[in-house]
């Protein structure tokens, strides 16, 4: 087929980030400057608050057909390029669901986990709808490699967005829940999404949704149990398990400052039974 394709750039992405080496893997939060002949289609696009976002990557290379996740190690293997989300590709477009912040003047949102670098051509902004675009019991390959070659501030970061994803906002039960699953990925190791991995639930509903965010766990697959694995004086209580071993976290007391629950000891938080 040599029906030729044209592109049109309908905005440009400002942020902090210069050279694609340094963007987060998570993204950034950034602007979005659509071009003054396009404001006209931006009519009613604060009614979403999340948007997608299709920019070109300028920067990308367009003969490369295998790469690895160099953001995460150099070490990891070689994958073809259909199955990662590396900026260079045939044809380098990228697509961030982002959060939209609000629109700071005419014609520029304030955007959120935006993975594009300054200057990136924007060619197509799209409402999110949960309802299509999500597809929460999709699977995907086991990232307990790349996990293990993370650094502790990455894994926190792919924990809370994942958390805050499905749960809706950043509050102090999605904190604990991200606390809960770094112990839970030190004692059980790898991938708390992947399918052997069998989730207990507690009653705190932030909580709860923060860890079903993380492990995709679901009754209908079978990971999910909706009941206290362990009372302990109407402490909450969650556990998660793999084959021939099992975790639970007691936790007391939920604290309401974010920061101490981010940066205090697991002892602070909760206390661990393994069995």
């Amino acid at each position: 087929m040599n029906t030729p394709i044209k592109l049109v750039p309908v905005g440009v992405v400002h942020c902090d980030i210069q050279e694609k080496s340094r963007m987060p893997v998570q993204g950034v939060r950034g602007q979005i400057e659509v071009f003054s002949p396009y404001l006209p289609a931006l009519d009613g696009v604060q009614t979403s608050s999340h948007l997608i976002v299709l920019a070109w990557m300028h920067h990308g290379q367009r003969d490369l057909l295998r790469a690895r996740a160099r953001k995460i190690s150099k070490d990891l293997p070689e994958k073809g390029i259909f199955s990662l989300r590396s900026p260079s590709r045939p044809n380098p477009i990228s697509v961030s669901v982002v959060r939209l912040l609000g629109v700071s003047r005419e014609g520029v949102l304030d955007v959120d986990y935006i993975d594009c670098i300054e200057g990136t051509p924007v060619i197509d902004i799209k409402p999110y709808q949960p309802g299509w675009d999500c597809v929460f019991s999709a699977t995907h390959h086991d990232r307990s490699v790349k996990i293990q070659k993370m650094g502790p501030s990455e894994y926190r970061h792919m924990l809370t967005r994942e958390a805050v994803n499905y749960h809706g906002e950043w509050c102090p039960g999605a904190a604990l829940a991200v606390r809960i699953a770094e112990c839970a990925t030190r004692i059980l190791g790898g991938d708390l999404s992947r399918q052997n991995v069998h989730l207990f639930l507690g009653s705190n509903p932030c909580i709860t949704d923060s860890l079903i965010g993380i492990t995709a766990a679901r009754d209908g697959s079978g990971r999910l149990t909706r009941t206290e694995p362990v009372l302990h004086n109407g402490a909450l209580s969650y556990g998660l398990s793999v084959p021939g071993c099992r975790v639970d976290f007691t936790v007391s007391g939920l604290h309401e400052d974010i920061p101490f629950i981010l940066s205090c000891s697991d002892e602070e938080l909760f206390s661990i039974r393994i069995y």
